[in-house]
C-alpha cells in the first residue's frame, strides 16, 4: 500500500485548511489547489500526509484524511526532528520539496521511492558551488526517480549544476486567472502614479532598490508605492523613512492571495525587482501582474530571460540598480504608447510562460508509476525537449 509523504521547508497546511473551511480563500497562491490534490490521493492510497518544517509542532488529520505535520525545526541546521517525523509516518513514497540535503540522503539511504522537487534558480555563487556542491551527485542517484524545478530556466539551471538532462522536468501549478479575463490598458490613471510589489520583502528581492528609486523619483515624477507581504518591513519601512519617502510607500502585511488581482488591476505598474542572488524558480507574482495587463517592471533576473521582452511585454531593468528602475518606472509612466503596446503584449508573455507539467499530475504519475506514466515523464525531461544535439 502506497505511504505518500510530501517534506516542505516552510509553509503550514493546517493554516491554509482552516483558512479555506473558514473563508474559502487562501493567502498564498496554490494553497487550495495542494489541498484538493492531497485529497485526491488520500481517496486513493492509504495514507498520505504533509510536513512542513518551520510550522508549529502538531500531528493532526485533516477531514479529508490527510495527515498534516508541523517539525517546528529549521531542517537546514537541525534535521533531526524532521527526519524522527519522517520516520515516524513510514512512507514508501517521499516527496522532499527542496534542496534539503540531509532528508535527500535519508531518501536515498532508506527503502523508499525518492522525488526531489523544488523552485530554486541556483543563481547565487554561494548556493551553486558552496552550499550544494554536493546536490547533483545526490539528485543524479538511481534511487532519486523524480527531479523537477519550477520553471524552465530553473530546470535548465539544474542542469547547468550538473544534473542530468534525463533526469529533470519542469514543473508548475496551473493558473486559473488568464489574461484574457481583463481588457488590456491604454495609459497609467495617475499621477500619482501606483506602484506595487507583491511577494516576500527582503534585500534579495529588490525591495530596497525599488525604494530607493521611488527617492530617486522624487522630484521627477509623483509615484506611491504600496508593498504587499512580510519580511524585514521595520527595516525596509526605515529605510523609507531615513531617504525622506515615509509618505510614498506604504507596508500593507500580509494580503489574502484572492485580494491581489484587484490591487494589480487598480496599480499603475507591478513591480518585480528581484535580485540575481535570490533563488527563485518563477515568481508567482509574475504570472499574475500579466494576467491583470496592467504592466510589468521586472529585472533582468535569469530565470525570466526569454519569457519578457523589453518594451513589448514589460519593461525589463538592470537588477540591483535603482537608477534603472526608476528610469524605467518614468519612461512607462510619461510614454502613452509605450504603457499601451506592454500591457497589450502581457497576455503573449504569460502564455509563453505555460508549462504542461502540472504539479499534481507529475505527482500523481510518479506515484503510479506504470509504462505510460514511465513514458510521459520522460517525455517532459529538459533532455526530451530539448532534443538531439
Amino acid at each position: 500500500m502506497t505511504r505518500l509523504l510530501i517534506v516542505h521547508y516552510a509553509g503550514d497546511y493546517r493554516e491554509a485548511d482552516r483558512l479555506r473551511r473558514a473563508t474559502g480563500g487562501e493567502t498564498y497562491y496554490g494553497h487550495g489547489y495542494v489541498l484538493d490534490q492531497l485529497a485526491a490521493w488520500q481517496a486513493k492510497h492509504e495514507a498520505v500526509g504533509f510536513l512542513c518544517s518551520l510550522a508549529p509542532s502538531y500531528w493532526e488529520t485533516l477531514d479529508s484524511g490527510v495527515t498534516v505535520i508541523g517539525a517546528d525545526t529549521n531542517p537546514d541546521q537541525d534535521p533531526a526532528p524532521v527526519l524522527a517525523l519522517i520516520e515516524r509516518f513510514a512512507p514508501t513514497h517521499l516527496i522532499v520539496f527542496g534542496p534539503m540535503l540531509p532528508l535527500i540522503r535519508w531518501g536515498i539511504e532508506h527503502d523508499v521511492r525518492l522525488g526531489v522537487i523544488m523552485a530554486d534558480s541556483f543563481a547565487n555563487p554561494y548556493y551553486r558551488w558552496v552550499r550544494f556542491r554536493r546536490l547533483p551527485k545526490l539528485l543524479n542517484d538511481r534511487r532519486v526517480t523524480l527531479v523537477a524545478n519550477h520553471g524552465a530556466n530553473a530546470a535548465q539551471a539544474l542542469v547547468g549544476i550538473g544534473v542530468r538532462a534525463d533526469k529533470v522536468l519542469a514543473w508548475d501549478f496551473p493558473h486559473d486567472r488568464t489574461p484574457e479575463a481583463q481588457t488590456s490598458k491604454s495609459h497609467a490613471s495617475g499621477p500619482p502614479f501606483t506602484l506595487l510589489f507583491v511577494g516576500s520583502i527582503s534585500a534579495k528581492k529588490g525591495v530596497g532598490d525599488l525604494v530607493r528609486a521611488v527617492t530617486l523619483l522624487k522630484d521627477r515624477l509623483d509615484v506611491r508605492l504600496d508593498v504587499a507581504g512580510l519580511g524585514t518591513i521595520e527595516k525596509s519601512a526605515a529605510l523609507a523613512t531615513r531617504l525622506g519617502v515615509a509618505d510614498r510607500v506604504r507596508f500593507l502585511g500580509l494580503v489574502p492571495n484572492g485580494a491581489i488581482p484587484a490591487m494589480m488591476q487598480d496599480a499603475d505598474a507591478v513591480i518585480v525587482p528581484s535580485r540575481h542572488n535570490f533563488p527563485e524558480g518563477l515568481p508567482l507574482t509574475l504570472f499574475e501582474g500579466l494576467a491583470s495587463r496592467t504592466p510589468v517592471i521586472a529585472s533582468d533576473h535569469p530565470m525570466f530571460d526569454g519569457h519578457l521582452e523589453d518594451g513589448v511585454s514589460a519593461l525589463v531593468f538592470v537588477a540591483g540598480k535603482p537608477r534603472a528602475l526608476a528610469d524605467a518606472i518614468a519612461r512607462l509612466m510619461t510614454d502613452p504608447d509605450l504603457y499601451a503596446r506592454v500591457s497589450q503584449g502581457s497576455a503573449a508573455a504569460w502564455h509563453r510562460m505555460q508549462n504542461p507539467v502540472k504539479w499534481g499530475e507529475m505527482i500523481d504519475r510518479w506515484v503510479r508509476d506504470d509504462a505510460k506514466d514511465r513514458e510521459w515523464l520522460s517525455a517532459h525531461t529538459v533532455a526530451a525537449l530539448d532534443g538531439p544535439a
